[in-house]
């Protein structure tokens, strides 16, 4: 009985116990933590003690939250034991989530455990919001995942891409089946290792395929390890507890293969690092002095945090994507078709320069992603309560965003559920208001996360997701093992969303010779290699003498309708291909154009002019971007131009009283001095803002200044396509002359430059683009010299190319009766005969503009531009070198006759026609008088305003009279520019008595 009592009591005792440790790790609430509010959001029914714990152990949870949040609404709150956690369901409550209280929810709590290499205390995906994180971001994006970074390793991928391919062709030749997720894996894995560990990590020594290993060890823990954060700390403990053993090895394991990496790195350096990420943190590490300091295990940390995100998500997604292709066959045709139209068909590979001119592949994969996440849940912790509408978050609150139930929220999306690439592309027929609806619709589509703590991988995935499907799309049909249909059920697998019946395909090779690569290319010759034609060459120099005849553009063009509209030349031993058609412009500027955006080495370093400082000159990235967009904003854009009309409308008042007097003098004009002192004036009021010079004589030199420099611009180019050691000789032999216009250029800009610093502190209405340059100045790190070089650019660009046409058109207006009658009949009926035109007046004046576009079209003010490959490329049929000049010649392309009628014609009412979408893409590209492209004339409109007003001015105020019965139109070339041979000089007669007035509205 004593025995009995003493069990009962200890039992007792045990249970007392037990109880009070369930109340105080699973019910007692946080001291923390607010208690007594009744407006948290709405919640459904819970167990006792595990709360909605049930609710994240389901499979899948992303469905199971879905259909709660069908219920409950788009945002709720759940219980883990006694944890709170809200999930967002909707775009509109992320949208507002994030707007507001992003800063606020940019953490994901206290790592999981501190010493492991995985999601432990030195983790930058478990890092708080803080300096460490913010380092290692910025590291991140600007040595890896940022434009450039990308760029720099672009051979890596492509590299792993044609290893997959031909793994996949040597299957293909043996009939076996192929797992999708395990070969993009391989290529995922493989290029992330290359790219952040360089050579020491590659599958010929094995250190890659020991990383894909561990890497996918730690994509199993990952679900285990985020439900333990989810707990509170004291039962968290006791939940890694189970798990620490696991992470442990793994750890270990990524511990022992990094450091074997980083002390090879280390021994092998010479000077130089093998990747750009792996030099920056290496120097951050040894930097005492550095903005954060980072240790050893921050590097591993961070080296397993990237295999960890970037292996597993777009291989699932590739698997994904091709599983949705090839259940949808019209999917799949219409794909293979715009991919074999622009890389070709049984010739080359598909390359991630290729992807900005695939539309519909982008539309596909981010259909993919829309429907098949990588994550479908992603995960937030508040720092501090706050308010959303009626409810109210506590602090320490765990959000989750259910990013699978946003992208198919049918109030959004149309179809949700269904496979619909089409809805990515851009509709030609919205109006401008549903395009702005589009555009502020919130946060529906977030694949990758938002906020501070989005994905910034996430064009590296588009880039392997869209080559990896691409190129298998391109080289293989694919054939289902045993006949089956594709199950589209969903698992989850760790944190990712798997297919809970993965597919294996047998591919079937498309060609019966592999595809190559876009970089293939003799390693010792480009002789032979498929090349296009060549005219016959002379020895040494090639074809140099054709470069220097008097009118190149009309020696070419005849060398072309003899030997093909895509010419091989060669000037002494550098390559120069030459287009001459508008179907070979368009395949190129269409298929090849961020390949072809840069304009080779700037000639002249230290000139501003073709200098390193140069605009025009400058490389394709982000220099260009940044001063382009400037550009655009403060100069260029309609928004710009509209600010400034009136100082154009005062330019073409002065330009019409100086004609009206010279017609009461019964004086002769010379055209083109006329209309160069118009634009010349209204350029530099336009660029310099306040501080234009006013007096007569400096605007005059500024005009010479432009003229010499277009007179220099020839012999600059023709040096720029020579050999690199004879440029530097021939390029002394003229260089006095462009320095003394560079340093005449540099005395009257400076000055300038520093009235305008002066005036900086006087109060002046709104920003003219020197405020803006200067600002960036010390923004932006341009230098003073990259200012003066983008004016030199401005000028030496803009007046010539306005000024030339404007005395063309005339000419040409003049020689055509019908042409001069049509055109005045208009200005009269729609400008009156009492006021003068303004440029509001064009859009009302169709046939004007015709006569504008005409004008250009036979005469374009550079009847040939220069482009420069960066890599080889198939066009036409042919391959074109890496490095190699792409000479266009707009002159021919515009005079084509397969493409224009009658085209030596003026004939401006081919203008008039009403032009199908299609046809007016592909007008766009046979009609290039100012270019093509990203590197086209950015001030195309304001040229076409200075033109149109021009003309139209002396066609309203004056009858014009000249000695001859006809204008002689012969071309002759000045510099880069077609000019007249006889300049046009006339005599103007003034149609009324009295001067026309300006009342244009401002």
């Amino acid at each position: 009985m004593i025995m009995f009592g003493f069990q009962n009591c200890f039992m007792f005792i045990i249970l007392c116990f037990l109880s009070f440790l369930c109340y105080y790790l699973f019910v007692k609430k946080p001291s923390s933590s607010r208690s007594g509010f009744d407006d948290l959001p709405p919640s459904p029914p819970s167990l006792p003690i595990i709360g909605h714990l049930h609710l994240l152990l389901s499979a899948p949870t992303h469905k199971a939250l879905q259909k709660l949040s069908s219920k409950y609404g788009p945002l709720f709150h759940l219980l883990i034991f006694n944890i709170p956690m809200v999930i967002v369901s909707s775009a509109s409550v992320a949208y507002e989530i994030f707007r507001a209280h992003d800063a606020n929810i940019s953490s994901r709590g206290p790592p999981p455990i501190d010493d492991s290499l995985f999601a432990g205390s030195t983790s930058f995906i478990s890092s708080p919001y803080g300096d460490h994180w913010k380092f290692m971001k910025k590291v991140l994006v600007t040595k890896l995942l940022g434009p450039q970074a990308l760029e720099r390793s672009r051979d890596v991928r492509a590299d792993e891409l044609e290893r997959v391919y031909a793994r996949l062709l040597d299957k293909a030749r043996k009939e076996e089946s192929v797992e999708i997720i395990k070969e993009v894996v391989n290529l995922t894995n493989n290029s992330i290792c290359r790219m952040i560990m360089g050579k020491s990590c590659s599958e010929e020594n094995g250190e890659a395929e020991r990383a894909r290993s561990v890497a996918s060890e730690s994509l199993a823990l990952g679900k285990k390890i985020v439900l333990g954060s989810l707990l509170r700390a004291r039962f968290k403990h006791l939940v890694m507890l189970l798990i620490k053993k696991e992470m442990t090895v793994v750890s270990n394991k990524f511990d022992e293969l990094f450091e074997r990496i980083l002390v090879e790195h280390e021994t092998k350096q010479d000077g130089h690092q093998e990747t750009d990420l792996m030099e920056a943190l290496l120097a951050a590490y040894g930097d005492d002095k550095a903005g954060y300091k980072i240790t050893r295990k921050h590097i591993k940390t961070l080296f397993a945090d990237l295999l960890f995100a970037g292996t597993d998500s777009s291989a699932q997604a590739a698997q994904w994507a091709m599983a949705e292709i090839i259940k949808n066959p019209n999917v799949l045709k219409r794909l293979r078709e715009e991919i074999d139209c622009l890389v070709g068909q049984g010739t080359r590979l598909i390359h991630e320069t290729d992807l900005p001119n695939l539309p519909y592949l982008q539309a596909v994969v981010k259909e993919v992603l829309r429907l098949h996440p990588p994550g479908t849940v992603f995960g937030r912790i508040s720092q501090k309560g706050f308010r959303m509408g009626e409810y109210y978050i506590p602090e320490e609150t765990s959000f989750a965003i259910n990013v699978y139930a946003i992208m198919r929220d049918p109030d959004l999306w149309e179809d949700p559920d269904e496979f619909k690439p089409e809805r990515f592309l851009q509709d030609s027929s919205r109006t401008a208001e549903e395009e702005e609806a589009e555009r502020r619709e919130p946060l529906k589509y977030i694949p990758f996360g938002s906020g501070r703590r989005g994905c910034p991988g996430s064009n590296l995935a588009y880039v392997f997701l869209g080559t990896a499907v691409g190129m298998m799309v391109q080289g293989f049909d694919w054939r289902i093992e045993g006949g089956d249909k594709v199950s589209m059920e969903e698992t989850v697998l760790g944190l990712s969303l798997t297919m809970a019946h993965p597919p294996k395909f047998i591919p079937v090779a498309r060609t019966a010779r592999p595809l190559i690569s876009k970089c293939s290319k003799p390693k010792d010759s480009c002789v032979d290699f498929d090349l296009p034609p060549s005219s016959p060459s002379l020895p040494i120099i090639g074809h140099l003498h054709l470069l220097l005849s008097s009118l190149t553009h009309r020696s070419l063009q005849k060398l072309s309708s003899k030997y093909g509209s895509l010419l091989y030349l060669r000037i002494f031993s550098s390559p120069i291909v030459l287009v001459s058609s508008a179907s070979v412009a368009y395949e190129i500027f269409r298929a090849h154009d961020v390949n072809i955006s840069s304009r080779g080495f700037p000639p002249t370093e230290a000139s501003l002019f073709a200098g390193s400082f140069s605009f025009i000159s400058a490389p394709y990235g982000e220099y260009m971007k940044f001063m382009k967009k400037v550009l655009v904003t403060n100069l260029l854009g309609p928004q710009a131009l509209k600010r400034s009309r009136r100082v154009r409308a005062d330019e073409l008042d002065r330009f019409y009283d100086n004609l009206f007097e010279k017609a009461v003098k019964k004086e002769t004009v010379e055209i083109f001095e006329e209309v160069l002192k118009l634009v010349n004036d209204s350029i530099c009021k336009l660029i310099m803002g306040r501080c234009c010079p006013e007096e007569e004589d400096v605007v005059e030199r500024v005009k010479g200044l432009a003229i010499e420099l277009d007179v220099s611009s020839k012999k600059i180019l023709l040096a720029n396509l020579l050999p690199p050691w004879l440029k530097k000789l021939v390029l002394s032999l003229f260089k006095k002359e462009v320095k003394a216009i560079s340093n005449s250029f540099d005395e009257l800009l400076e000055k300038i430059l520093a009235e305008h610093e002066e005036k900086q502190g006087e109060n002046h209405q709104g920003k003219d683009l020197m405020d803006v340059l200067l600002a960036a100045y010390g923004e932006y790190k341009i230098t003073r010299n990259h200012i003066k070089s983008f004016y030199v650019d401005l000028l030496f660009a803009g007046v010539t190319n306005s000024a030339l046409p404007i005395q063309w058109t005339l000419a040409e207006i003049i020689n055509s009766t019908n042409s001069l009658e049509r055109l005045r009949v208009e200005l009269d009926s729609v400008v009156g005969t009492t006021r003068l035109i303004q440029e509001t007046d064009l859009p009302n004046l169709p046939y004007l503009q015709a006569v504008v576009k005409e004008g250009l079209r036979l005469h374009p003010p550079e009847p040939m531009f220069e482009r420069f490959s960066q890599e080889g490329c198939r066009v036409g049929g042919f391959y074109v070198p890496e490095k190699t000049s792409i000479m266009v010649n707009a002159y021919a392309v515009m005079r084509d006759p397969n493409y224009w009628a009658d085209p030596d014609e003026f004939k401006p009412e081919r203008f008039l026609v009403a032009w199908q979408e299609e046809e007016r893409r592909e007008q766009a590209l046979k009609y290039i008088s100012f270019g093509s492209g990203r590197r086209g004339c950015p001030g195309e409109n304001l040229a076409h305003i200075f033109i149109g007003t021009a003309v139209g001015v002396m066609v309203q105020g004056f009858e014009w009279r000249f000695k001859e019965e006809k204008v002689k139109m012969e071309e002759a070339v000045a510099g880069l520019s077609l000019t007249m041979a006889h300049p046009l000089k006339c005599t103007p007669v003034a149609r009324t008595l009295n001067p026309l007035t300006s009342r244009g509205s401002f």
